[in-house]
């Protein structure tokens, strides 16, 4: 296990992202794991929230996601969707009309993703991003990825010891 801090990963992820933001999805739990998975390859992220704007952590690269993809089979996949004005206004209005608000938010999960350097060359309104999909806990997916969970838990715990030493003693 080749285990690197999510600061580093999440810059290499968003640029295979860049240079490919169709097939991407993201699925977490309410411990921090995150799974990210890309056409070819995907990521396990342990993440400790130091605080809403900032993380710290690890994770390491799956090189055959095929597992994961199963999980998020059918489910649109995760990117940014520039939206203009009126889209925002419809899509804000959407959600008060009962049934064709499914309509509406399923022709934007439908775009294709773009990469972030478009978002900021289009300046949109707003941007659509997401879906993160959820799960209760991503250590019951199997038995390898409860080993994994552990070992990257182990890990990030140590590397917030060591990089936040006096807000870890305040856990101990």
């Amino acid at each position: 296990m080749n285990a690197e801090p999510v600061e580093f990963l999440a810059n290499k992820i968003l640029d295979k992202y860049n240079k490919q933001p169709v097939g991407w999805t993201v699925l977490r739990d309410y411990k921090g794991n995150v799974l990210v998975s890309g056409s070819k390859e995907g990521y396990m992220l342990k993440m400790i929230m130091i605080n809403p704007q900032e993380y710290t952590g690890i994770g390491v690269k799956i090189d055959n996601p095929r597992e994961l993809r199963t999980l998020v089979e059918g489910a649109p996949f995760f990117g940014y969707r520039p939206l203009a004005k009126e889209q925002v206004e419809e899509l804000l209005t959407s959600f008060w009309r009962g049934k064709q608000r499914n309509r509406f938010i399923y022709e934007i999960l439908e775009r294709n993703p773009v990469p972030t350097f478009e978002v900021a060359k289009k300046r949109p309104s707003a941007v659509l991003a997401g879906p993160i999909l959820s799960h209760p806990d991503l250590s019951t997916i199997s038995k390898s990825q409860r080993e994994l969970e552990l070992k990257l838990r182990i890990g990030a715990e140590k590397l917030f010891r060591e990089k936040y030493p006096h807000r870890a003693e305040m856990y101990r």
